[in-house]
């Protein structure tokens, strides 16, 4: 099932055009098993096409980068507590100019309480990830796939041999 919601994100990200973006809604599925563990409530998650060129614009990528996001987002780095946007935030494996892809996601509003709404997707600074992980604001994060991402960032660790117990 991920798989194919994935390939149908795929396939209507690379229609996306400046024209069509307003009729655009991108549905990425139910949350998965990892995202309802950090409390992520069970509906359907969906990114208006809108939002993209938007938010694309204002942190300098493609909206082409985000191939693959569904399946991002349903198996994540870690996942914060987003006080900010009033949901989560997700750490995803997209790289985006250099740096992870942020996902931040709440239940929508008006008539978008069934859902999941994506809010925004930027690249965040690793330097800045390492604050969060330091702010007691992570609600899960996948062992193999943070000492993956501390060896991409060397910088953020202060001993460098203690790499599997995460020594910030």
């Amino acid at each position: 099932m991920l798989e194919e919601i994935n390939s149908r994100f795929n396939s209507e990200l690379k229609k996306l055009t400046r024209e069509n973006v307003n009729n655009t809604i991108f549905n990425l599925g139910n949350p998965s098993e990892t995202l309802l563990s950090a409390g992520i409530e069970n509906k359907p998650i969906k990114l208006y096409g809108n939002k993209l060129p938007l938010k694309s614009e204002k942190h300098e990528y493609s909206p082409s980068d985000l191939k693959d996001l569904p399946r991002a987002i349903a198996a994540p780095i870690a996942i914060f507590n987003d006080k900010q946007h009033g949901g989560h935030t997700i750490l995803t494996e997209i790289i985006i100019a250099g740096d992870n892809a942020l996902v931040a996601l709440g239940v929508g509003k008006h008539n978008d309480r069934e859902y999941n709404t994506i809010k925004t997707i930027f690249p965040k600074n690793a330097q800045k990830i390492r604050e969060w992980f330091n702010s007691n604001i992570t609600l899960y994060s996948n062992k193999e796939k943070v000492r993956e991402y501390l060896l991409r960032h060397p910088s953020l660790i202060r001993e460098p041999q203690a790499i599997t117990d995460f020594t910030w």
